[in-house]
């Protein structure tokens, strides 16, 4: 049976709260602030599969072990 190696993406929401005098202001700070100043927006998503690949390399190392 052929191995394929697939890559997954899971979403994740962030939030942070700034004061500014209108939502385009607010989007420039937000934008400026550094990763660390971004809560995470706790979520149920799931990983989603987004590429499949025939693992060619993975399927010779199992059938030598196999063999």
């Amino acid at each position: 049976m052929p191995i394929y190696r697939v890559f997954g993406r899971k979403y994740q929401d962030f939030y942070t709260i700034v004061s500014a005098a209108d939502e385009y202001e607010a989007a420039d700070i937000a934008n400026a602030r550094p990763e660390i100043d971004w809560d995470r927006v706790e979520m149920d998503d799931v990983i989603e599969a987004t590429d499949v690949f025939l693992d060619d390399d993975t399927s010779a190392d199992l059938q030598l072990n196999i063999d």
